[in-house]
């Protein structure tokens, strides 16, 4: 016996610019009422570990993009600039050696 299976439907969804317009002119419209929503939005995922932990290393790696891409317009301008390493200087102990 053969069952029958509905068809599926497969609804198209695409983001074109007359979605990106039409979001453009309500937030625009709506200034305050979006920004509110978008602040609560954020107070609310930050609440939450894994999302917090995910938002934090996501912006390292992109800082660091940043960064470098900064870093390389330096150094096509003026290509005898060097940098200094990053970060604090390692602490040199000294230790006293007796015979």
């Amino acid at each position: 016996m053969e069952t029958q299976t509905e068809p599926t439907i497969k609804v198209k969804t695409t983001y074109t610019d007359a979605h990106r317009i039409a979001q453009q002119k309500y937030r625009e419209k709506n200034r305050e009422a979006y920004n509110k929503s978008q602040r609560d939005l954020y107070d609310k995922l930050k609440q939450d570990d894994e999302w917090r932990v995910r938002f934090n290393a996501r912006s390292k790696t992109n800082n660091f993009k940043y960064r470098d891409v900064k870093r390389m317009k330096v150094l096509e301008e003026n290509p005898t600039i060097v940098f200094k390493g990053r970060g604090r200087p390692r602490k040199v102990v000294d230790i006293p050696i007796s015979i």
